[in-house]
């Protein structure tokens, strides 16, 4: 998958929050103010992404910084949509389901500064994958947070 296709995979994905007035909420900020600066795939089992976006006053906690929770979010759906990249049939068809999200808060980012998102696949196998994030302020490169995500493939499970 390259760049436009990524893209329209992401725009779809989100269709039925768009369209549903109760289901709305920060995220649809997010994703309109979203770009998607690079989508690579590496491999097989192997891609990057790399988004940017604006702070903007939807995702400050009441300090005036970018929220935490706002952060993990992000980089939830960023990671996540490394799988889209190497999916085909019979391997990782879905984007999973999270185990784990473990995200480490470095520096704050403040209302207005822009962000950029670096995502990873570290590994996947047919069960597992391991996936890494990490958001930096663009001015100056400094990592606001960095996450590890691991996920299962549960399709075809009997669960």
């Amino acid at each position: 998958m390259d760049l436009e296709g990524l893209k329209k995979a992401f725009g779809s994905a989100f269709t039925k929050y768009d369209t549903d007035p109760a289901k709305q909420h920060f995220t649809l900020a997010w994703r309109r103010d979203l770009e998607i600066v690079e989508a690579t795939k590496l491999g097989d089992s192997s891609a990057r992404i790399v988004y940017r976006f604006p702070v903007t006053n939807e995702y400050l906690n009441p300090s005036g910084g970018f929220h935490g929770g706002a952060a993990a979010t992000f980089l939830d759906i960023g990671t996540s949509f490394l799988l889209v990249m190497i999916a085909r049939p019979g391997f990782w068809p879905s984007g999973g389901t999270s185990r784990t999200l473990n995200v480490t808060y470095l520096r704050p980012a403040k209302e207005g500064e822009m962000l950029r998102m670096e995502c990873e696949i570290v590994h996947v196998g047919k069960r597992l994958c391991l996936l890494k994030g990490a958001i930096l302020r663009e001015k100056d490169g400094a990592v606001v947070s960095v996450c590890e995500h691991n996920k299962v493939n549960l399709d075809n499970s009997k669960v």
